[in-house]
Formats: structure tokens, sequence, C-alpha cells
């Protein structure tokens, strides 16, 4: 459902198969100014394991794109799944790449995952460039800033 202006304030059914569509990276590239930069998020399901050949045949894709149509647009990938991250790390290196975390608001089999002090062991180890957080485990664990930027990486 959605407002739509005009319409004094009636709520419309939206059907994204019927109503709208959605676009490829590569449409996103041609069609989007080229001045504005794009998070790249490598979504990937919580509850598989990936084995590093199947994540490879899923990033190359997405490498492919961002190498042949990203040019000079400001650009970084960023998962929360730290294989995803650390792999998009190692097959390139021209863009920045964050990890992502709840930093331990919610808990996952991946431990990497489920805290701050593992957010930072896995960018310092796999050389990414910083971390996204939910707040909230930011508040929790105000202390892991200071450790962030010793560790001279971008929250």
């Amino acid at each position: 459902m959605h407002h739509s202006p005009g319409l004094e304030g009636k709520i419309l059914k939206w059907c994204v198969q019927k109503d709208d569509s959605l676009c490829t990276l590569l449409e996103a590239f041609e069609k989007v100014e080229p001045k504005l930069g794009f998070n790249i998020e490598l979504k990937l399901d919580d509850n598989l394991v990936y084995s590093s050949d199947h994540l490879s045949r899923l990033l190359l894709p997405i490498l492919q794109v961002v190498c042949d149509y990203g040019k000079d647009r400001p650009i970084i990938f960023s998962s929360f799944h730290p294989d995803a991250a650390l792999l998009a790390r190692k097959l390139q290196s021209i863009y920045p790449v964050f990890f992502l975390t709840n930093g331990g608001t919610e808990m996952y089999y991946d431990v990497r995952r489920n805290s701050l002090e593992e957010a930072i062991k896995v960018c310092v180890e796999g050389g990414l460039q910083g971390i996204v957080s939910e707040v909230k485990g930011v508040f929790r664990n105000p202390d892991a800033v200071n450790r962030i930027k010793e560790s001279r990486l971008s929250l």
C-alpha cells in the first residue's frame, strides 16, 4: 500500500509486478545520474551456508557490471554476510567494502555477525574499509567506537 499525492489521502493497493518493475544493476548505471553514488549491498540468505565457489559465481557478474559501467561513479560495497564482504574485497580493490552489522542487537549462527568486536576483526583481518552498524549496537558498546577508529576503519 502507498499514499499517492493528489488523491485526498486515499491508500491504494500497489503491486510491484503490475505498477512498477525492478531494474537491473546495469540499468541503474545507465539511468541514474553518474554523480550519484551507489552502495551496492550484497544480500544473501541468512539461513544458508555458501561455499566459496558459490559466492564467487554470485559476485563475479556483479563485479563485472561495476567494472564495465562504474566509471567515475562513487561506489561502495556492503554486506551483512562476512564471507561475501571478504570475497568482494579479495576479488577487487578499486571500491571500498564495508561490513554491515547489527552490533549484537540480534544473534546469528555466524559469530562474526554478533558484535562490533567481531566486526572489527573481520574488517582488519580482511582489509575491509569499515563498518556500518545498527545504532543500538553502538550505544550498547560505545567503547568500540574508539577501537574502530584506532583500527583505522570508517564507521
